[in-house]
């Protein structure tokens, strides 16, 4: 028996098929040739669509501050062809419509100087900057205003805003840096009569093992675009030692007022441990001279608990006191 397989090539069709997938190749064809036709007719048609521009005024007169502004967005429509206004949507030609002030009509009121431009003005300024071929049918707002207010200065310390943590056996040695530690603010008196200092952003440093210097941008109220800083970053160092516990014995010194009657007091222990932190670079100068304790005699003997509180009268700046052990100590009367 013959089992040789009989079949037909994939790659070569019946004549009913090549026509078939003819028929489809044309109409494929047909319907490309046709939506160009129509995308192509319709951008060619008149059309409108709604754009908007951030609208910035620009050349402000020397000692004078943008305290209000009307709007900071227009809206206006244009008339143009489909293929025109897809260009103009995906390829604008500017990005911020900017008004020169000294082109703007002007009006006191109250004793404040207000600048503002029409609707008509607008669409002129937007026509000129974006595209001349093209007509605007309508803009949104009919009009703009800008308040002028005199320039002030006032200078405000820098607040650091922070979480700052460090590695163990690590701290921080002595005070934070700021430089420089203030800022100078130029703005309207309104805003800057309520304004009691000038914040960092927030910034967090963890796991401190040694000095860190970090430049840190100022953080400005946001609603307050006038507010003009002489700086608008500060450099900030936490400086970072490792610290190390120790301790040291101290007699108590008994305090009395020159009115208190002689008496014999005897303290129980008379001698207390202070444990204190201190970084390495400063432990050699650690000396028991630096430090001094003392109670004070019981003001009136007959009510007395028969305890005194320990206080730690001095110890030495770059130290930090952990504890004072006992922290009251027990005494007598010898007659």
């Amino acid at each position: 028996m013959n089992w040789r397989v009989l079949w037909r090539k994939k790659d070569v069709l019946t004549p009913g098929e090549a026509a078939t997938k003819r028929k489809a190749y044309i109409f494929f064809v047909c319907l490309i040739i046709s939506t160009l036709f129509w995308f192509t007719s319709k951008l060619s048609q008149e059309n409108q669509a709604t754009f908007r521009l951030p609208v910035r005024f620009e050349n402000i007169p020397e000692g004078e501050l943008a305290a209000t502004q009307s709007d900071s967005l227009v809206e206006y429509t244009l008339h143009a062809t489909g293929a025109r206004l897809i260009q103009l949507r995906f390829f604008p030609q500017v990005d911020t419509l900017r008004l020169e002030v000294n082109q703007t009509f002007s009006v006191v009121r109250d004793g404040l100087d207000y600048h503002y431009l029409t609707g008509d003005q607008i669409a002129d300024e937007i026509t000129r900057l974006t595209e001349p071929r093209v007509e605007i049918s309508s803009v949104f707002p009919d009009s703009l205003f800008l308040q002028l207010v005199p320039a002030v200065q006032k200078k405000l310390p820098v607040r650091l805003e922070a979480d700052i943590s460090f590695a163990s056996r690590f701290d921080q040695y002595g005070s934070i840096e700021i430089v420089p530690d203030s800022v100078k603010l130029t703005g309207p008196s309104t805003v800057l009569d309520t304004l009691e200092f000038v914040s960092t952003r927030y910034w967090e440093a963890s796991g401190l093992r040694r000095t860190r210097t970090e430049t840190i941008p100022l953080q400005l109220p946001s609603d307050v675009p006038s507010l003009k800083p002489d700086v608008r970053q500060v450099e900030v160092t936490v400086p970072v030692e490792e610290f190390t516990e120790s301790a040291i014995d101290l007699d108590l010194h008994i305090v009395c007022p020159d009115e208190y009657p002689e008496v014999d007091l005897r303290l129980f222990p008379s001698g207390v441990t202070v444990s204190y932190l201190v970084s390495l670079s400063d432990y050699p100068s650690v000396e028991a001279e630096m430090f001094e304790a003392s109670v004070k005699c019981p003001a009136a003997i007959e009510d007395s608990d028969g305890r005194l509180d320990v206080q730690l009268d001095t110890y030495p700046s770059f130290v930090r006191i952990l504890h004072v052990r006992p922290s009251s100590v027990e005494y007598i009367i010898l007659e």
